[in-house]
């Protein structure tokens, strides 16, 4: 008797099944790829606003607590700076900020800390990161503390560039009258 010989290969319907889940694997990695190449830079973002965020912060921290605060800090100003006061006093620049207070409503361009520190133009890769700051007194709405025994909340908010696709960012910190 003679048996049929079994045909081997694919048949055109097993080939097309095929291509179709081979086509909707690469679609959905090709996705997953292009969403992970848009947010590779994050990291590298996040770094640079953290970095002027506490560049920031240490330059101000390290400043008197008040103009009338000598430098050493002692005794403690009484009465200190009203807060309606706070702010650059008349004929400082930036330059020339000796207290935490005078940075209060500062707003720049980032590469303006590193103007000073390295040679003009500053840093070329932080281009485009704006810094702004904020000084309030704390702790008057929660503690009966005299204006002497105040502290300084420091708000510093980093922005990115625009075309990062990131948020600003606040740092804050207290600066005490000691």
């Amino acid at each position: 008797m003679h048996r049929p010989v079994a045909e081997k290969g694919f048949s055109l319907v097993e080939v097309i099944i095929t291509i179709v889940i081979i086509a909707i694997a690469l679609t959905a990695a090709i996705a997953g790829w292009s969403n992970i190449s848009r947010h590779s830079a994050d990291v590298m973002w996040q770094t640079k606003v953290s970095y002027l965020g506490q560049a920031y912060l240490e330059e101000i921290l390290s400043r008197r607590f008040d103009e009338l605060t000598p430098i050493g800090g002692s005794p403690v100003c009484s009465p200190c700076t009203p807060a309606a006061d706070l702010g650059a006093d008349t004929g400082e620049t930036r330059a020339t900020f000796d207290d935490v207070d005078d940075y209060h409503n500062l707003t720049e361009n980032a590469v303006g800390l590193f103007n000073s520190l390295i040679t003009p133009g500053g840093i070329k890769s932080y281009a485009g990161y704006s810094v702004s700051v904020q000084v309030e007194y704390a702790g008057a709405d929660y503690f009966s503390v005299t204006q002497s025994e105040l502290v300084k909340q420091v708000i510093v908010t980093v922005t990115p560039p625009a075309n990062t696709g990131q948020s600003p960012v606040q740092f804050s910190a207290l600066r005490g009258n000691y």
